[in-house]
């Protein structure tokens, strides 16, 4: 089903890994060099940019001492390893099911979860960041959430959405975190690459916005629908409106959602329901996720921390109609269409059952009486 170990999507991580080990940090977005390695090095069919940060180069650079495949099976010894710590960390703080065994099967029978552990992709690494930032919230160690939300700038348009709804609450203290570890990746990312490779990084971002055809760029291309509100927009006005205007009203709706939700949680924390931080945690994930550029099903693995925080609210218990809506919406997530939908480029209609989620929240149902 996957072909080749070569073929999978590790190979574009393992390839900068390689790079900098043969030829210096600073060559690691040089495209031709790219190519000449996934070419020559790994056989690989089709190229695979890399367009990480530089500071996710590191990491990858200890890989590339070994072989492909053995650096393949150890990453995925790793994934296997941030699941399992994962299902250790919500197992106290989200305990539904509370029966283990429906537990550990809802945990462990996610399909976008699989597709990161067997692609070799890194999505899991960010599934335990927002973990642990959801858990410093509930802690009141706003700093220290902070941090963790900014460590996940490896992802950086799965991040940046969720921290805007932080800036917008006027959550100082997370945002003085996320500020200075952010400050502290741009440090490490020259320390990775030096100002050469710093600026091509720069210029390859830029490049791929301004020449997005490109057949290089594949892999980010915006014809491909992806299940967020501007793969929505683009499935349903295709060809009869130009990309600029379905990036204007992706971008309103965006802006739409964004705002929302910041409103809403603010208002929750503002009337002192404790009940409601885990529900308003997880739609503003839900959010952060529909309005992102790039959504791949692997990075629908965060949806697990969605699910499981809402599952576990007091309003799954007390509001019949809305549990049998999230029920449904998990069940469509739950299901393997995934490669289905992506054959037949029909991914956007995810997007609905994603709303479902970003638009839940505290509802009278969980709030104390007058």
């Amino acid at each position: 089903m996957f072909g080749h170990p070569q073929d999978l999507d590790f190979a574009g991580c393992y390839t900068p890994g390689f790079i900098s080990r043969q030829d210096g940090a600073a060559k690691i977005y040089d495209l031709q060099k790219q190519i000449q390695v996934q070419r020559d090095s790994l056989s690989r069919s089709e190229f695979l940019l890399y367009a990480y940060p530089p500071f996710h180069v590191l990491l990858f650079e200890q890989l590339a001492r070994f072989s492909y495949f053995q650096a393949y099976v150890i990453w995925g010894f790793v994934n296997v390893a941030l699941w399992l710590f994962f299902v250790y960390l919500m197992r106290t703080h989200a305990p539904i099911p509370r029966d283990p065994l429906r537990y550990f099967m809802l945990c462990f029978l996610f399909l976008p979860a699989w597709a990161n552990l067997v692609l070799g992709q890194n999505s899991l690494i960010l599934l335990v960041l927002y973990t642990l930032t959801f858990i410093c919230l509930e802690r009141r160690q706003d700093y220290r959430a902070g941090v963790f939300l900014g460590l996940g700038l490896l992802k950086y348009h799965l991040v940046l959405p969720f921290a805007l709804i932080c800036l917008l609450r006027g959550k100082w203290r997370l945002m003085t975190g996320f500020t200075l570890t952010c400050a502290a990746l741009v440090a490490l990312s020259f320390a990775a690459v030096g100002s050469d490779g710093m600026l091509s990084y720069v210029h390859l971002l830029f490049d791929i916005a301004r020449n997005p055809a490109n057949p290089l760029y594949e892999s980010f291309n915006p014809r491909h629908i992806m299940p967020t509100v501007r793969g929505l927009f683009a499935a349903l006005l295709g060809p009869r409106v130009s990309p600029g205007w379905i990036n204007a009203l992706a971008a309103l709706a965006s802006a739409g959602l964004i705002l929302f939700t910041a409103w809403r949680w603010s208002r929750e924390e503002r009337r002192g329901d404790g009940d409601s931080s885990g529900l308003m945690f997880a739609a503003a994930l839900a959010v952060s996720l529909l309005v992102t550029p790039h959504l791949y099903t692997y990075d629908l693995a965060l949806m697990l921390l969605v699910m499981l925080l809402m599952f576990n609210s007091p309003r799954w218990l007390n509001d019949a109609a809305w549990r049998r809506t999230l029920t449904v919406a998990a069940a469509i997530l739950y299901a393997p269409l995934y490669p289905l939908l992506f054959l037949h480029g029909a991914s956007y209609l995810l997007v609905p059952v994603l709303l479902v989620f970003a638009l839940s929240g505290p509802g009278p149902a969980v709030r104390e009486p007058a």
